[in-house]
C-alpha cells in the first residue's frame, strides 16, 4: 500500500503567524484536529493540534499559532513504507503524520486513514483459501 493513496493531499494549512483563531476556527469547520503549519514556500515548520490549543485553558496568553504549535513534527516522504507511518502513529500520541515531498507539504496521514487499510487486510485474512 501506498502513503499516497490514503492520505489527505493539499490539507488545510496555517502559518505559525496565523491568529490562533483562524485555526481554531478551520479545525471546527472542517472536524479535523490538527493543522499543518507552514511557511511562505509550504515547506513544514510545525503542527498544532486542538490538544495544543487546550494550553490556552492553563492559562497561556498566546495570540498566533506558533506560539502553540509543535515545531520541527515528525514527518514522512511520500514515497516512505506505510507501516514506518503506522510504526509511528502506534508509537506516538499524536494522530496524525504530515507527508511531504522534496521537503513541502504533501498531505496527511491520520489514524482514521489507516482504519480502511487495516480492515481490508482483515477481510482479506477471512477469506477461505482459494488455491
Amino acid at each position: 500500500m501506498d502513503i499516497r493513496t490514503i492520505m489527505t493531499a493539499a490539507p488545510i494549512a496555517v502559518r505559525a503567524e496565523s491568529p490562533l483563531h483562524v485555526a481554531i476556527e478551520l479545525l471546527i469547520e472542517h472536524e479535523i484536529s490538527g493543522l499543518p503549519v507552514v511557511d511562505a514556500e509550504n515547506r513544514i515548520v510545525g503542527v498544532v493540534s486542538e490538544k495544543d490549543i487546550l494550553a490556552l485553558f492553563g492559562g497561556r496568553d498566546s495570540q498566533i499559532v506558533g506560539d502553540l504549535m509543535t515545531a520541527d513534527p515528525i514527518t514522512f516522504s511520500v514515497d516512505a513504507p506505510l507501516v514506518e507511518v503506522v510504526d509511528c502513529l502506534m508509537t506516538y500520541d499524536f494522530r496524525r503524520v504530515l507527508i511531504h515531498q522534496a521537503g513541502k507539504l504533501a498531505g496527511v496521514v491520520s489514524r482514521a486513514d489507516v482504519m480502511p487499510v487495516i480492515l481490508d487486510l482483515l477481510r482479506e485474512r477471512a477469506r477461505p483459501n482459494e488455491r
